[in-house]
């Protein structure tokens, strides 16, 4: 699987007939190997998708990539429809072809985090998407060349993936979701991210009133410890703005438009078990100039910290699991079995990133 190109691995998901020329208007260097990209909309082209879906991106013909590679959208729907246009976006879990028909959009709450690159303050519809360093992925590699030679450059993407929010569940499962928990692994906050601020607007949009509105959320998300060593550990706090969406996720929470907990797991350094390093594992991230403490455990995340997410209703609960193929099928199949957690499997989605 890993040699596979995107559309070899996703040739089962479902996928938009249409193909639409989009413009890079804006690249921000969010860390040496992370790059955010804003893909600003025609007026007149009429691309729409659920939370959580991706796109097949073509870079031009004069590139010479033959094959597109696959980037999860991270903006919400709402920011690919121009906001003097639409108020509200509708609940996809109301369309009988839910999810391989997407929604129009609504207004993305702003995403503030990485907006000093260019076109700072622009309105115009766009979709987002957080792309990775990756030279053997000839579409990621292009996407790494200078800046000045990416920007207002067209390329082409095509809408797919069934890995989305709200889950399709037949309708008694839907009736009775209360909870949701996020479970990403690195990048694989990319598709979480745009569900959360999907369920804040809906929170939002309705005063309260929404379907979503009371839905309790868990986010465990497990990084790196963006300063690196355990020598740069020790030497201060951990600071949100180093961790992708991480502070996107916390103004969510803060804002009470999301209601649940965010959890962080940072991962390296190294650390003998003493008392005393024991005392270190806990902490807080500061976010948002430290107007969010988001709490975090020095370890990997683990399955029973799922199982205590979930808690004892899991019956009324959904699982979202995104992270590298191992730990997604690791935690898919303890969750899952009847001789583990027991989870309905059509409770517990996942998607893989690569």
């Amino acid at each position: 699987m890993g040699n596979q190109s995107h559309i070899e691995r996703t040739a089962h998901e479902p996928r938009d007939t249409s193909l639409h020329t989009l413009t890079i208007s804006r690249i921000t260097q969010f860390s040496p190997t992370v790059r955010i990209f804003r893909l600003a909309i025609p007026p007149d082209d009429n691309i729409t998708f659920l939370p959580g879906q991706w796109v097949d991106l073509y870079p031009p013909p004069e590139a010479g990539v033959t094959k597109p590679g696959g980037f999860t959208i991270t903006s919400s729907p709402s920011a690919a429809s121009p906001r003097r246009r639409r108020r509200h976006t509708p609940d996809p879990s109301h369309d009988p072809n839910h999810p391989l028909q997407p929604p129009v959009g609504n207004v993305e709450e702003d995403a503030k985090e990485g907006d000093e690159g260019e076109g700072k303050g622009e309105a115009s519809a766009y979709i987002e998407l957080a792309i990775q360093h990756s030279p053997q992925n000839p579409a990621a590699a292009y996407l790494f060349l200078p800046r000045t030679r990416l920007l207002h450059s067209p390329v082409r993407v095509r809408v797919g993936g069934s890995f989305v929010f709200p889950p399709a569940l037949p309708p008694p499962l839907l009736s009775s979701l209360r909870k949701a928990v996020f479970v990403a692994g690195g990048m694989g906050i990319n598709p979480l991210v745009s569900m959360l601020v999907w369920i804040g607007e809906q929170a939002a949009a309705a005063g309260g009133g929404s379907r979503w509105a009371d839905l309790e959320v868990e986010v465990l998300y497990s990084v790196r410890d963006p300063r690196g060593g355990e020598e740069e550990q020790d030497s201060g706090a951990v600071s949100g703005s180093g961790i992708l969406f991480l502070e996107r996720v916390a103004r969510l929470f803060r804002s009470g438009r999301v209601k649940g907990r965010l959890k962080l797991f940072l991962t390296g350094g190294v650390f003998a078990g003493s008392g005393a390093q024991e005392a270190e594992r806990q902490g807080v991230v500061s976010c948002n100039g430290g107007a969010d403490l988001v709490p975090f455990s020095r370890k990997r995340m683990t399955v029973r910290d799922v199982q205590e997410a979930v808690g004892k209703n899991k019956g009324a609960t959904v699982i979202y699991i995104c992270g590298v193929p191992r730990m997604t099928d690791d935690f898919v199949e303890a969750l899952v079995s009847p001789e583990g957690f027991g989870m309905d499997q059509k409770r517990v989605l996942f998607e893989k990133w690569w």
